[in-house]
């Protein structure tokens, strides 16, 4: 059987633009934000810089407690916040290796 998620989101999120450093509300601050196991090694498996690799390489645990569905928890930086998160406020990620590699809580969020 094929796993399926459900997302709710607010009537304005097709429209949805990242506004980077100028938001008040920079994805996943100060969250304890998880993802998949499949999508743990989907991000740990992508052909990216050296640079990228190094911060991807450090920016996720795995906690005690993981499961599939919540295998890997964002380890914080120093101002609590993400470490793929640049100096303009976009995610290194997103950029270096396009939307596809984000996982799904980074993908659909706002």
């Amino acid at each position: 059987m094929p796993y399926t998620n459900s997302f709710k989101v607010p009537n304005y999120y097709k429209n949805f633009i990242c506004k980077g450093h100028d938001c008040r509300h920079t994805c996943c601050k100060g969250w304890d934000v998880s993802i998949s196991m499949k999508e743990y090694f989907k991000t740990h498996s992508l052909n990216c810089s050296k640079k990228l690799r190094k911060i991807l390489d450090k920016t996720f645990y795995i906690p005690s407690n993981s499961n599939p569905d919540r295998y890997a928890i964002i380890s914080k930086n120093e101002n609590n916040d993400c470490p793929l998160h640049m100096d303009n406020g976009y995610c290194m990620l997103h950029y270096e290796c396009g939307e596809q590699a984000l996982p799904s809580v980074c993908h659909y969020f706002p």
